[in-house]
């Protein structure tokens, strides 16, 4: 079977998709593979493909006694080097993947969320990387490329594997887009007297919305998701799993705002209020991304999300 018929439609015509498969029918993947994008859940797919494929089984490979998962863990989601006789560190998966194949096949390794590695376990890894045991592939995944060594980057091959082209799925999204483009709409009118109430509410209950939406997304992927898990998962390591599920739909919710302020910028014309300064969407995106920036160092969601809605409230209140 190609590696592409066990993939979903959406990946299967990506380039990234198309030299993985031939590299796997020619026996040349190499031993080191960066798999990054915008969609975690797109990565792990890929892996779990051609983990099967390496590991030559029908069933999950991820349960397979060859093929070694490292996950981020607790909920500050890092990757530890860890002691020996510990699992779901670092040291320890280095430790597998030295030892000789249980099955007398190949051996697997995978790092999810990469770029949670603290400094000792990538420069652990890193050794690894630079004299990998025979029969060994080991692969990356990372939404965050840019936050790995550079020195683990170039020693892998790397593959960018897009986001697929779905919609947001809950369903009170397209009422929060409409709520949050009538805001814009409020704000470049001009505030006064009688509307700033209105205008401070509106972005406090847009980011209420937001984090219910948010919320609700997450709790019911997760129901799905825990039915699935190995049974040696730990309890930290479902902790992160969950953490990591939230970060990912909330960057998803995060590029549908940057689309909807897009558009509210291409159709500022149909509001009458003349010309609007190029300028005020590229300060808006840099505010979106200031705001995304800062959860990724565990800043409060609620507060990132307001701290986006009073920048937006200067910029277009002055866009006029």
């Amino acid at each position: 079977m190609k590696l592409s018929d066990s993939l979903p439609e959406e990946l299967r015509q990506t380039r990234a998709v198309e030299v993985l498969e031939r590299s796997l029918a020619q026996n040349r993947l190499g031993h080191g593979i960066l798999l990054h994008g915008e969609s975690l859940e797109n990565l792990e797919t890929i892996v779990r493909a051609i983990a099967a494929h390496l590991l030559e089984t029908m069933r999950n490979p991820f349960e397979h006694p060859d093929c070694f998962i490292l996950r981020p863990s607790g909920k500050a989601r890092l990757i530890k080097v860890g002691k020996t006789e510990e699992n779901n560190t670092m040291r320890k998966l280095v430790i597998d993947i030295a030892k000789s194949s249980n099955q007398g096949g190949r051996k697997v390794g995978i790092v999810i969320d990469a770029d949670r590695m603290n400094p000792a376990s990538a420069n652990a890894f890193l050794k690894t990387l630079e004299e990998p045991p025979a029969g060994t592939t080991l692969f990356l995944l990372t939404t965050r490329p840019y936050d790995l060594l550079d020195t683990i980057r170039s020693r892998c091959l790397n593959f960018r594997i897009p986001s697929t082209l779905e919609t947001i799925q809950h369903p009170d999204w397209a009422s929060w887009v409409v709520s949050y483009r009538e805001w814009l709409g409020r704000l470049i009118k001009g505030p006064n007297k009688k509307t700033i109430p209105h205008i401070m509410m509106g972005a406090y209950g847009l980011n209420a919305r937001f984090q219910a939406i948010l919320n609700e997304m997450t709790a019911t992927a997760w129901k799905t998701q825990k039915e699935s898990l190995p049974e040696h998962i730990t309890s930290d390591e479902k902790d992160a799993m969950e953490v990591g599920l939230s970060k990912g739909y909330r960057k998803q919710l995060f590029g549908e705002i940057e689309k909807a302020t897009a558009g509210f910028a291409r159709d500022i014309e149909t509001l009458n209020t003349g010309e609007l300064p190029a300028s005020a969407l590229h300060r808006a995106t840099e505010a979106l991304e200031k705001s995304a920036g800062l959860m990724e160092i565990n800043f409060n969601q609620v507060a990132a999300l307001e701290l986006f809605f009073l920048s937006s409230l200067r910029i277009w209140t002055t866009a006029r």
